[in-house]
This record gives C-alpha cells, structure tokens and sequence, in this order.
C-alpha cells in the first residue's frame, strides 16, 4: 500500500473516476472514487485521503513544545501597552498562530491535542480567563468534534466548527483540508463521544474544557479514546 500519493496523483484519479461515471449510468460518482481507492490499496476514498495524502512527503508530525511553566504562564490574561484601545480579549486571540496546515493529519492534531492537554493538567492552579491565550488555543487549536461529511468520512474541527487549528471565522471549504480528515464511521464516533446523542463531539456546554479541571481531565480522556480508535 502507498505510504503517499502526490497532488498531482490524486488530481489523476479523480480524473479516473468522472471517467468511470461516464462510461456506465449504474455508478455514482462516490462509487467511482471508492473503485479507484481499492485499486490503490484503500478500503474508499475517504481513507485513501487519511492514510495516504500528505501536505508534503516526509514532513515530521507537528509536536507541541511547552514546558508546564511556559504553560502556566500562558494562563495570564495578556499585558496590553499603555492607551492601548484592543480589548484584552481580541489581543489574546491575534496572540495564537493558525495550525492548520501546520497539522500532517488528523492523527497529528488528536497527539498534539493529548499532549497540549496533559501539559495543562501538570500546572497546580486551573482557572482560565477569555483574555488569555490558553483560552483561545483550546477554542481554535482543540478537536471540538469529529463532523461527519459522508457516511465514512470525517473531519476533525474546532469550537468555532473551522478545521481544527484554523483560528479565523472566515468560511473554510472542508475539502480544502484533506490532512484533517479521518476515515470514521458511526460506531467508532460513539466511542469517544460525550453524549450517546451526539456522536462525535468530545464536548459540550455542560463540559467545556476549559471550564473546570474536572472537565479538563475529562476531556483529555476521551481525545485518549479519539487516539486510540483512529489507531486501531
């Protein structure tokens, strides 16, 4: 099985595929896709799009690097100049870089998520403020939800239902960000999901992470089950 296929290759089955449609009124475009997938070792298309694309060839997983102390001051409310006329709270969100394109996959951005978590949890004191990065990180950098596009595919997105790591609320076309999307069907959604009626979201307002330790610790135990079904 490709470990990787280019754009360009993609671009070319894609091409196979509207061909396939042509040639026979019995298959939906969709179908065509999944046919061209299993050719090249792919179950359909959407996991052919999880498991090998890539936004460049050997590109290392994005990691997160913070010590508890760095982290532990990223829960201050942002120091704004003097006469300064921005509001804490818009400077603390311009304060947090965009990571979408920064993630290689989805399952990068479910590690950093553990990872981002954890290091949260090591700090004594939890309370977070609007005005600080962590709030804003949490909100744009953090799986809100794994939001189902078709019956096997996915994308992992934030709060603010952008694809995670986006930190704009400018519309973003899901397509555009195949790296992020995951392969899941409705069985695997219900197993890292907070609510049996709401499939694929590992929160909700009654437990946002951000919110209380509890919450937090929550949280970060079912990204740990996220983890585990997206490598199973």
């Amino acid at each position: 099985m490709p470990d990787y296929f280019s754009e360009a290759q993609i671009e070319h089955f894609k091409r196979e595929a509207k061909q396939l449609c042509r040639a026979s009124s019995l298959i939906t475009h969709s179908q065509a896709l999944d046919h061209i997938a299993l050719a090249n070792g792919h179950r359909n298309w959407s996991l052919l799009m999880r498991n090998a694309t890539s936004l460049d060839v050997g590109s290392p997983p994005y990691r997160f690097s913070r010590t508890s102390e760095e982290m532990r001051l990223a829960l201050h409310k942002v120091q704004l100049p003097a006469h300064s006329r921005t509001p804490r709270v818009d400077a603390a969100r311009q304060s947090v870089a965009d990571l979408s394109h920064q993630f290689i996959s989805a399952h990068n951005a479910v590690d950093f998520a553990v990872d981002y978590m954890r290091c949260l949890l090591s700090v004594p004191r939890f309370k977070i403020y609007a005005a600080t990065t962590v709030n804003w990180e949490m909100r744009c950098w953090l799986p809100y939800a794994a939001k189902q596009l078709g019956e096997d595919d996915t994308i992992l997105v934030n709060r603010r239902y952008k694809p995670v790591g986006q930190i704009t609320d400018e519309w973003a076309a899901y397509e555009s960000f195949p790296h992020l999307h995951a392969g899941l069907d409705a069985e695997r959604l219900k197993a890292f999901s907070a609510r049996a009626t709401s499939e694929g979201f590992l929160f909700n307002d009654g437990c946002l992470p951000w919110a209380s330790r509890q919450y937090a610790g929550a949280y970060l135990q079912r990204l740990l089950l996220l983890q585990a079904v997206m490598r199973g």
